[in-house]
């Protein structure tokens, strides 16, 4: 399920905001998009949990492919329509939310905590050998027959993917409404507050990054092959950091992983402010591409651990609301620079942010 999934949304992925742009957006109005999506994406996560209670975590997908046909079909009908620009975004995000707050708990219910270095780096391999040519596909289909085929091609692939999870048994949330067990759980893992806020900005940024070297003059083709080089990196970083988290110390891992981002964002931004050449641009995408992939798949590793060890659905959907704000801060910082017109100290701010994980307990993180 996550394979085709995985392929129906990695055709749209990087391009969804390059669409945008295409059709006339400003890059202000742009990232707006994306700050809409991802506060729908928190409200998402409580009304994914909510739904979850009553039919069940595999039932919630059926959900997310009706909410994806709707994307789709308002993309389509978006060149005509710019005002259902924002509408748009606000059901990708609530779409979004019921494919992962699902998966992530169906994940941490089904792998141990033993193996799940190797568990998350299988699982993220499979999908991205299948989808090694994903990004050029998408280029090659955007250039030669245009985004409506892409987003039916995409949809088609999310839709097949229910075929496996149907025989699913409806395996339930339980997830307490109430102020004092929300209180409960925020204090129990209180010491995840700050890092859950600054762990996803590299990956994050990377979206602004792709925005920015598309309007620097790199063209859709650039991108889709930048995407299959991104890919074929990735899954060599992703399947030796998982045999690694397995064996060695999670929080030297992360750490390690956290000074080459820092490392990374900060060449990511002398090139763009110095030498935008395409050559660069590909090299430094390709370089922070494996810092961000050792950081994310040892840090994700402590995190799933960690919901185990406490209520999964609670721990998972509470932990978006520091996530949300995490996001919130760096495309706002981005908006603000743009209208300065210095788009590219954004990468620099992500840089110095990331810094945090080069001096902070992360044994803090399992052992409280």
């Amino acid at each position: 399920m996550n394979t085709l999934a995985g392929i129906g949304m990695g055709l749209v992925g990087i391009f969804l905001p390059i669409y945008l742009l295409e059709l006339g957006f400003p890059l202000t109005i742009v990232i707006s998009w994306l700050l809409t999506h991802h506060l729908s994406l928190l409200l998402g996560a409580f009304l994914a949990i909510f739904v979850s209670n009553k039919i069940g975590l595999a039932r919630c997908w059926y959900i997310r492919t009706t909410l994806l046909a709707l994307l789709f079909c308002g993309l389509y009908f978006l060149p005509e329509h710019h005002s259902l620009v924002f509408l748009l975004g606000f059901i990708s995000g609530i779409e979004s939310a019921f494919f992962w707050i699902p998966y992530n708990i169906l994940t941490v219910r089904k792998t141990v905590g033993a193996s799940i270095g190797t568990s998350l780096a299988l699982i993220s391999n499979i999908s991205s050998i299948v989808g090694i040519g994903i990004p050029l596909a998408s280029a090659l289909i955007i250039v030669h027959y245009g985004y409506s085929v892409l987003f039916f091609v995409a949809f088609l692939f999310v839709l097949i993917s229910l075929v496996p999870v149907i025989p699913m048994s409806q395996e339930k949330t339980h997830f307490e409404f109430s102020r004092k067990a929300m209180r409960d759980i925020a204090l129990k893992n209180r010491n995840f507050i700050l890092p859950e806020i600054l762990d996803n900005l590299g990956q994050d940024a990377g979206v602004l990054w792709f925005l920015f070297i598309f309007v620097t003059g790199l063209t859709v083709l650039d991108l889709g092959i930048l995407g299959v080089i991104s890919s074929l990196a990735g899954i060599a970083i992703t399947h030796l950091t998982g045999r690694f988290i397995d064996t060695r110390d999670k929080h030297k891992i992360i750490r390690f992983g956290a000074i080459l981002t820092t490392l990374a964002w900060i060449a990511s931004y002398m090139i763009a402010e110095y030498a935008p050449t395409p050559l660069l641009l590909y090299i430094v995408t390709t370089i922070r591409g494996f810092a961000i992939g050792i950081f994310s798949m040892s840090y994700g590793a402590v995190m799933f651990n960690r919901a185990r060890r406490s209520h999964d659905a609670q721990f998972l959907v509470l932990r978006e609301i520091p996530t949300i704000l995490g996001r919130i801060i760096v495309f706002t910082l981005a908006l603000i620079l743009i209208s300065l017109n210095n788009f590219e100290l954004t990468f620099i701010l992500v840089a110095l942010l990331s810094a945090y994980f080069w001096f902070t307990n992360l044994k803090s993180l399992t052992h409280n």
